[in-house]
């Protein structure tokens, strides 16, 4: 068997013009061990690729502490996001009421979101809060501004009727 007749995989020891080529794989298609691959940590906050990132400093995109992102914990979700987006709800259907349960709700929601969006910045709620705050935010303004259209349309029926 010449040299050029030999598989690609196949080499014999004793031919010193066939030598192993070490990058091809081995003729039973087992290479060898793999190399380790490096594991990407992400922010609970935000997602971000922290690979590099000083454990007890910040995540650069969102300012969520980087800590817990590397030992696996999961932060839970925020009470006052929950708050939020439910009184955002309330105050979208509470301006079918008169508009009066909106002017109540949609604050409240604004500000629950307000505080929600503070507690993931500062790293004491999930990343999964800030999407529930900023649904409670844009709902609690929705409403708010549906609510006073509506009683505001109210108020000048009542004035043009005289009471």
């Amino acid at each position: 068997m010449s040299h050029d007749d030999q598989p690609l995989n196949q080499w014999d020891p004793f031919d010193p013009q066939n030598k192993p080529d070490p990058d091809a794989p081995a003729a039973s298609g087992y290479a060898g061990p793999a190399a380790p691959q490096p594991t990407a940590v992400f922010c609970l906050g935000c997602g971000y690729n922290l690979t590099g990132t000083m454990i007890g400093s910040t995540c650069p995109e969102c300012g969520h502490i980087v800590a817990p992102s590397f030992h696996g914990q999961t932060l839970p979700s925020s009470g006052k996001a929950v708050a939020s987006m439910v009184l955002g709800i309330c105050a979208i259907v509470g301006c079918t009421l008169y508009g009066v349960p909106s002017l109540i709700c949609g604050p409240l929601a604004i500000i629950f979101a307000i505080l929600a969006q503070k507690q993931v910045k500062n790293g004491t709620a999930g990343g999964s809060s800030t999407g529930m705050a900023t649904a409670g935010l844009v709902c609690g303004i929705i409403g708010l501004v549906m609510g006073q259209a509506t009683v505001g349309i109210f108020v000048a029926v009542i004035i043009a009727n005289g009471f």
